[in-house]
């Protein structure tokens, strides 16, 4: 369920003739090559990384060190 915008749950991934099809919350459909595919999947998850950090820095400053 989306707040504000932003979805707590994931797209799902498959493979079919080739190509590498997402399906995403709210509708949300693409079909990448192999290729871009695995590239944005390492983008995902090093974003995801930096935004946990984001998190974890952020409540760090408003409760102290």
């Amino acid at each position: 369920m989306p707040r504000d915008g932003v979805f707590d749950e994931s797209g799902k991934a498959y493979a079919e003739e080739g190509q590498v099809m997402l399906d995403g919350p709210d509708g949300v459909a693409i079909s990448m090559t192999p290729d871009a595919a695995e590239e944005t999947g390492n983008e995902l998850i090093r974003a995801a990384a930096e935004a946990r950090q984001q998190i974890d820095d952020s409540a760090r400053g408003a409760h102290g060190p």
